[in-house]
């Protein structure tokens, strides 16, 4: 029995079905369309209006393409649903977790004086009693967080300064280490490195703590932006990390800088002074709305366009240090490419449908309140409780994690059900921000279109898009490694 093979053109069909999809314009005149297991393509105009009219697909490689990305399928094809919904629970298997990143605020007192703080922070002069997170309200808090359904679970103390309170922080490894016998946990400091003295770097190391800091930029800027003592925090930050490389440690530091309007005229010489110091990576972030950083922004901001220009730049020119052997990435690019790349999720709360807030992170304040996010928690510094959730000695899980703020979240911070984001074709790989949008715009749902949450991530995210579909081989490829990471 002979078996004759169809002819390629009886596979271009004409009779298919469209499975769901959005579409978005991106400057160059193509369509970016995706859906929300997160398969994406960019095509033409008229590729999009013949795709939408179900006319006959001529183009045999397109066809097979929109076939692997599940933007159509054959009328007989019946397998989709079950493959589809694979996809689906994959993307969003971060929701099963809940909350796994738990944030203990340890004190609001610090050592520096930043021209952005978002923390409202009060000198370290200040009443420690006061403004201190007591040993009752830490084992309270470890409590709730050993609860927690997660496997893995990361505890990060913050501040203020947190090596301020650094006795608690020995206090809450021990009391961890005592009480918890099946979790994963990942232990997180930040600090500005400025005063952490030899004993507590070697607790911090010995105990494998991932350790967050802050680095501007060069000494010039950096000082500018962030005071310390009689003179700028950069020398106390820069002593530090040498003691780190010296106890070979430095592969558990990531830095973090504050785009001010000074940076926006030095974004070669940032790039160049984290990799003079032995960085991998750069977080490049704008300012946020809160605390000094929104009293004085009049003084320090700029447009939502300029910081775009300003971060184009920036990778471009990571790019370009790439070429020229140097392995380096931009950390935002790379989680947008991991979204666009795999099914994963990315673990980043800034990112995540529902919101990060209250699903991804839980704050403990030092005074025993319990908010959704580092942002709520700045909010309430200044006068605004909207977002508190509870209080660690008053309420109970439930009333904690099923009450009106986390009622709130869920019903502003899903994609999927927000105006203008709901029909977006960046959607599956952006997130939602109630509360940032409640700062700005007096409203959970915000302006969404239009708001600057939205304007930032739209051109971050077609311009990683752009710089994928657009660039040499080598290009390309740096960003699919990128994602890979």
């Amino acid at each position: 029995m002979s078996v004759k093979f169809q002819l390629p053109e009886k596979f271009a069909h004409e009779s298919y079905r469209l499975l769901p999809f959005r579409f978005s314009l991106l400057d160059n005149g193509c369509y970016f369309l995706s859906t929300d297991y997160g398969e994406w393509i960019c095509l033409q105009p008229e590729q999009l209006i013949a795709l939408t009219n179900k006319e006959k697909i001529e183009d045999e490689s397109l066809w097979y393409e929109l076939k692997a990305r599940h933007i159509v399928c054959e009328h007989n094809d019946t397998g989709n649903i079950a493959l589809l919904a694979s996809r689906y629970r994959t993307k969003k298997a971060f929701i099963e977790n809940f909350s796994q990143l738990h944030i203990f605020v340890l004190t609001v007192r610090c050592n520096n004086s930043c021209v952005y703080c978002q923390a409202s922070r009060k000198s370290c002069q200040s009443d420690q009693a006061r403004y201190d997170m007591s040993p009752a309200v830490m084992e309270k808090s470890i409590e709730l967080f050993l609860s927690m359904p997660a496997d893995k679970l990361t505890l990060e103390f913050q501040g203020g300064e947190s090596t301020l309170n650094m006795p608690l922080i020995r206090q809450a490894v021990a009391l961890v280490k005592q009480k918890n016998t099946q979790k994963d946990i990942q232990f997180v400091v930040c600090t500005n490195l400025c005063e952490l003295n030899d004993s507590d770097l070697e607790f911090l190391i010995t105990h494998d703590f991932s350790i967050s800091t802050s680095l501007d930029g060069p000494q010039e800027l950096h000082d500018a932006n962030r005071r310390y003592a009689n003179t700028g925090a950069w020398n106390a930050l820069i002593s530090t990390l040498g003691k780190i490389k010296q106890q070979n440690a430095f592969d558990k530091v990531s830095a973090l800088m504050t785009t001010t309007r000074q940076s926006l005229e030095m974004p070669h010489a940032i790039i160049d002074e984290y990799v003079k110091h032995g960085f991998r990576s750069i977080f490049i972030r704008e300012l946020n709305p809160y605390g000094f950083a929104h009293k004085y922004f009049h003084k320090i901001g700029y447009s939502t366009a300029q910081f775009l220009a300003f971060y184009e730049t920036c990778l471009d020119y990571i790019i370009h240090l790439n070429r020229q052997g140097i392995p380096f990435r931009e950390s935002y690019a790379s989680l947008i490419m991991k979204k666009l790349m795999t099914p994963w999720a990315t673990g980043f709360v800034d990112l995540q449908s529902p919101c990060g807030s209250g699903f991804g992170v839980t704050l403990y304040n030092y005074d025993g309140n319990i908010y959704p996010s580092d942002e709520s928690r700045m909010m309430a510094e200044m006068g605004d409780q909207h977002f508190r959730m509870g209080n660690i000695f008053e309420s109970s899980r439930e009333e904690l994690f099923f009450g009106p703020v986390m009622q709130e979240l869920a019903a502003s911070g899903v994609n999927d059900c927000l105006p203008v984001c709901s029909d977006c074709a960046f959607a599956p790989y952006c997130g939602a921000d109630p509360i940032r949008r409640y700062q700005v715009t007096g409203s959970v749902y915000g302006h969404p279109g239009k708001d600057d949450f939205c304007l930032k991530n739209k051109g971050i995210i077609a311009m990683v898009i752009k710089k994928f579909t657009e660039g040499d081989d080598d290009t390309r490829r740096l960003l699919m490694q990128w994602g890979m990471k």
